[in-house]
């Protein structure tokens, strides 16, 4: 079972995302959860369930979880051969974060998390000290939630550092109680 942190929202969206899974036995009473006719679902009966529900359901045998398409290795091979063009926010708002939790079940993700990751942080970092422009824009949008706080981030330190080459950083100012009493 996949290590989440209960306290984290971007985690717990993360697990949102939907997986194939494969019943193993028949359920009763289950069918009018989706088709509102048979109340029984049989074996082998294909559902797209969350992965927080997919992963717990895979511990206790009732199904057989597969490999979210996000993670196939044909997606694989494309994030590879591209990783600066892919639109991670199209795919997988939580990319990475779907990616770790997924790390247990198939070994060659977070290899293809770390290659991905190292090349965008590069881009990520440049867009940040040069500020944006047309070519920025698009990839910019196409930052999953983890990009995009780090971009945030690299830019409050980039604002930061221009501030102290300015000496404005850290300059003492007077309180406005003592602005009011006069001089």
């Amino acid at each position: 079972m996949a290590r989440r942190n209960y306290y984290d929202i971007d985690d717990i969206l993360a697990g949102q995302e939907r997986v194939p899974c494969v019943l193993r036995a028949d359920l009763d009473g289950l069918g009018s959860a989706g088709s509102g006719g048979a109340s029984k679902v049989n074996r082998n009966a294909r559902w797209a369930l969350p992965y927080w529900m997919a992963d717990r359901l895979n511990e206790e045998d009732y199904v057989d979880m597969e490999v979210s398409p996000v993670f196939s290795k044909r997606s694989n091979r494309m994030y590879a051969a591209s990783p600066e063009s892919m639109q991670l926010r199209t795919i997988c708002q939580h990319f990475y974060q779907f990616g770790l939790q997924l790390g247990d079940m198939v070994p060659e993700i977070p290899h293809v998390l770390r290659d991905m990751y190292v090349q965008r942080v590069f881009k990520v970092a440049r867009i940040a000290q040069q500020g944006q422009n047309v070519e920025a824009l698009d990839f910019v949008q196409s930052l999953d939630k983890t990009e995009a706080r780090m971009l945030k981030l690299c830019q409050q330190a980039q604002c930061a550092i221009s501030d102290w080459h300015k000496n404005q950083a850290y300059a003492l100012k007077r309180a406005a109680v003592v602005a009011a009493a006069g001089p």
